[in-house]
């Protein structure tokens, strides 16, 4: 994450920076001024001392007085703190008349050297020179001279600077650094979603310009935000009636799918103990089922038609009208017939009796049927199934009878769909032919028998810790531990098996399921009972 700097003391240590740097020019400049000119005077002063003395010592050394001479050059020394020592020479000699010396003369560094001849001046106007004179100054006073000047200098340059920063941090934090800072207020509580902000735009300087530019993007996000919104709403409302109005028209045809359902009453007819565990997976069904009452028995069916929903529920009306019609028309003595017709007809109702032509003949529906006809007269069921079974528990024992593995209603290319049946033959022709695909399967009803068909939905919804399926082998348990107890509780044991098994998942697929125990006569009930104790 990047540091947040503030921009006042970036500012702030620039203006520092720059005026140190000025300051330090400023100094050095000064410093080589000043010291020129201390440094000019003291040449002026050494060569006027020296003029002067040379005057003074020309009586001296005209008369070889050594003694006057030293007391004169002395007594210089003492007045001038700066001359570091002075000689007196005579003419034409090397050796000084007179010397004094006040500190170490022999290194020239920092040092001015006077010399000035010593004239003397005869009555009639005559100039003669009879020595010269040589002065040595110091020039570490010119230092400190330079220091004790630029030190006020320098105290009245760092309080103009830190003032002139102080003022200049002051007017630029007023003018800049705090309208910047409520600018960057402003555009957080447009972030936020205050679309409302505003800032005071009364000046004509850039910033000013700025903040009108700032307040014409927020007005312009807020007109705009505030016409999306009521976009939204309008877009909103109108998406909520449509979907009112669909999911009206799917509640209705719900109603009008669980019309065709079998009652209540037409349930209890002829089964002692009944349940349907019905879950459409979108309001309406793809599945439905059927029992009603035919010649010698009745018939129980469950459909597991393409596709859920809305698709799935057209289907199911157009399977259950094909599976009645077939009813009415051949009765349910043979249900692998029955099967082998519903096949044809909704074959011949969706126009799939050949192979598509086209990608828009690509249309392709169709659905698994499992068929019971139960004669309890006779004590006898026979079922035929197309890819559905049909569950058998007796005495906690499951038993089942496996459908065909063929779909009814698709093309006739597509995989698992039956054959057509050859021109003029019987719909009712005895199962294993070719020209009926499906099985019949005859079962000796005894009391206390459970039969369940049903739908995949079940055993094929997800769930459990790792998504897998609920599974056949789940289902067989359940049904060995309650299949021989009332069928109301082993609906309950069923359902919230289901869903602890689901959980937070959605459903896949719709559910179906269909639990029965026949009535049987007396006749049939005593037959029944003789056949259990003779297989025993």
């Amino acid at each position: 994450m990047r540091r947040r700097s503030s921009l006042l003391a970036r500012v702030a240590g620039a203006i520092l920076l720059t005026t140190a740097s000025i300051g330090a020019a400023a100094m050095l400049l000064s410093e080589q001024i000043v010291e020129g000119q201390r440094h000019q005077d003291l040449l002026h002063r050494a060569e006027l001392v020296a003029a002067t003395q040379a005057d003074a010592l020309s009586g001296p050394v005209w008369e070889l007085d050594n003694r006057s001479a030293e007391r004169m050059i002395e007594a210089l020394t003492v007045r001038d703190p700066a001359i570091r020592s002075i000689a007196v020479f005579e003419s034409d000699r090397d050796e000084p008349l007179a010397r004094t010396s006040s500190g170490d003369v022999g290194d020239s560094a920092g040092r001015i050297t006077v010399e000035r001849p010593i004239v003397l001046h005869g009555r009639e106007g005559r100039v003669q020179t009879v020595g010269h004179l040589r002065i040595v100054y110091s020039t570490a006073e010119v230092r400190q001279a330079t220091l004790n000047a630029l030190a006020p200098m320098a105290g009245l340059l760092l309080l103009s600077l830190l003032g002139a920063m102080a003022a200049l941090g002051l007017t630029l934090n007023r003018m800049v650094l705090r309208p910047l800072r409520r600018l960057t207020q402003l555009a957080s509580a447009m972030a936020r979603g205050d679309y409302g902000a505003r800032m005071d735009a009364g000046r004509s300087d850039e910033i000013g310009v700025l903040a009108d530019g700032f307040n014409r993007m927020a007005a312009t996000v807020q007109d705009h935000t505030s016409t999306l919104e009521s976009r939204v709403r309008e877009r909103t409302e109108a998406l909520a009636a449509t979907n009112r109005a669909i999911m009206d028209s799917i509640n209705y045809a719900q109603l009008i799918q669980s019309a065709i359902l079998p009652s209540a009453d037409a349930l209890s007819a002829g089964l002692t103990e009944h349940f349907v565990l019905w879950r459409p997976r979108d309001v309406v069904s793809g599945d439905f089922y059927v029992c009603r009452e035919v010649a010698d028995g009745f018939v129980v069916a469950v459909a597991d038609c393409t596709g859920h929903g809305v698709p799935g529920a057209f289907m199911t009306m157009t399977a259950s009208a094909m599976l009645n019609n077939v009813l009415d028309q051949m009765g349910a003595d043979d249900p692998a017939a029955v099967l082998a017709a519903v096949d044809r007809k909704v074959r011949a109702a969706l126009h799939q009796e050949g192979k598509a032509r086209s990608g828009t003949d690509c249309f392709d529906n169709g659905l698994d049927l499992g068929l019971c006809h139960i004669r309890p007269a006779e004590g006898l069921l026979v079922f035929a199934g197309a890819r559905v079974p049909l569950l058998m528990v007796t005495g906690g024992e499951v038993t089942e009878l496996r459908g065909d593995r063929r779909s009814l209603g698709y093309r006739p290319s597509a995989i698992g769909s039956a054959p057509d049946l050859a021109p003029g033959a019987d719909p009712g022709t005895a199962p294993g032919t070719a020209e009926s695909p499906f099985t019949n399967h005859s079962i000796a009803l005894r009391p206390g028998q459970t039969f369940l068909i049903g739908t995949d939905g079940l055993v094929d919804q997800n769930g459990g810790e790792h998504g897998r399926s609920f599974g056949r082998i789940r289902l067989r348990q359940l049904l060995s531990q309650g299949g021989d107890g009332p069928l109301d509780r082993l609906k309950s044991d069923l359902e919230s098996s289901l869903d602890r098994f689901q959980g937070s998942r959605e459903q896949r697929d719709d559910i179906t399921l269909f639990g029965f125990r026949v009535r049987l006569t007396d006749a049939a009930a005593v037959s029944g009972a003789g056949s259990s104790r003779r297989a025993a």
